[in-house]
C-alpha cells in the first residue's frame, strides 16, 4: 500500500495518509505528500481533504524512533523538513478540510494547523505532547497554535502535554460529527467550496492567509533553533527511551 493515497471525484481531491500503525510522519511521508499537492494544486481540483487512514489515528505525530538514532545535525535536518512541508502545504492556493479520525498529536496538529478547516470525529483527541519528551514542537506548533485558538488552551497543550477530546478544543475545531459522518460532512464542505470560481477560491485564501502570517518566517527560525538545543539535553534523551521503553520519562532538568 502506498503511504499516501489519493483520490478524486468532482474537482474535491482526498488525500489519506497510509502508514500504520499510527500514520506517523518521516521525510517518505513528507515527499509523497508533498508530491501530491504540487499536482493538486496546479490541476483543477478546487478543494481538498487530508484525513488517515483507519479510525484511531489521524496522525500519532513524528515517527519518535528516528529521534533515539539522530543526532544533533540529522535531528536538526528533520525539523527542518516539517517546518519547510507545514509552510509549503500553508501556501497551497486550494483549500484544504483536515477530517480527523481519531489521535491527532504533535506533527499531526502541526500540519493541520497548516490548513483550513478542522472537521472531528466525536472520538478524536488532539495534543502536542513533545514536553513530555523533553523537547518542543518543532514544526510550526508554536507559531501557529495560538492564531487557531484561545491562548490559554494552547499554553495547556505546550507547557503539559494533555490530550484532548475533540468537545475541548474550542474553536480549533471547525465541526464535531459521529464517527460515520466524518468524510460525508468535510465531503459535503468541499463540494460547497468546489461550486465556485477556482481563481476566485485562490485569490480568497491567499487574501486570507496574507492578514496573518506575515511573519511566519521568523519565528520559525526561532522554533528551529530552540528545538537544536532542546535535543542535545539529556531529558530529552531520557523522554524519547522513556517513549520507546513504554514507561514514564525520570525528569532531570539537564
Amino acid at each position: 500500500m502506498p503511504l499516501v493515497e489519493l483520490a478524486k471525484e468532482n474537482q474535491v481531491a482526498t488525500v489519506t495518509i497510509n502508514n500504520p500503525p499510527a500514520n506517523t510522519l518521516n521525510p517518505e511521508v513528507f515527499a509523497k505528500l508533498k508530491e501530491i499537492f504540487t499536482g493538486l494544486d496546479q490541476d483543477s481540483t478546487k478543494a481538498v481533504i487530508l484525513t488517515g487512514a483507519g479510525d484511531r489515528f489521524f496522525v500519532g505525530g513524528a515517527d519518535i524512533k528516528q529521534f533515539e538514532e539522530q543526532d544533533a545535525k540529522s535531528a536538526a535536518k528533520l525539523t527542518q523538513i516539517g517546518q519547510e512541508f507545514t509552510l509549503f502545504l500553508e501556501k497551497i492556493s486550494k483549500p484544504i478540510i483536515v477530517a480527523i479520525n481519531g489521535y491527532c498529536l504533535g506533527g499531526g496538529m502541526e500540519i493541520t494547523m497548516a490548513c483550513d478547516f478542522v472537521i472531528a470525529s466525536e472520538t478524536a483527541k488532539f495534543g502536542q505532547p513533545e514536553i513530555k519528551l523533553g523537547v518542543i514542537p518543532g514544526w510550526g506548533g508554536t507559531q501557529r497554535i495560538q492564531r487557531w485558538m484561545n491562548p490559554q488552551l494552547a499554553r495547556e497543550l505546550i507547557f503539559t502535554g494533555a490530550i484532548l477530546p475533540a468537545s475541548k478544543m474550542g474553536e480549533f475545531v471547525y465541526k464535531i460529527v459521529p464517527p460515520d459522518q466524518l468524510l460525508p460532512t468535510a465531503k459535503a464542505l468541499a463540494e460547497r467550496i468546489a461550486s465556485h470560481g477556482l481563481v476566485a477560491l485562490k485569490y480568497a485564501k491567499r487574501a486570507l492567509k496574507e492578514a496573518t502570517q506575515r511573519t511566519i518566517e521568523e519565528g520559525l527560525v526561532i522554533e528551529a533553533k530552540y528545538m537544536q538545543k532542546l535535543l542535545k539535553t539529556e531529558d530529552a534523551r531520557e523522554g524519547v527511551r522513556a517513549f520507546l521503553e513504554k514507561r514514564e520519562p525520570k525528569v532531570v532538568d539537564k
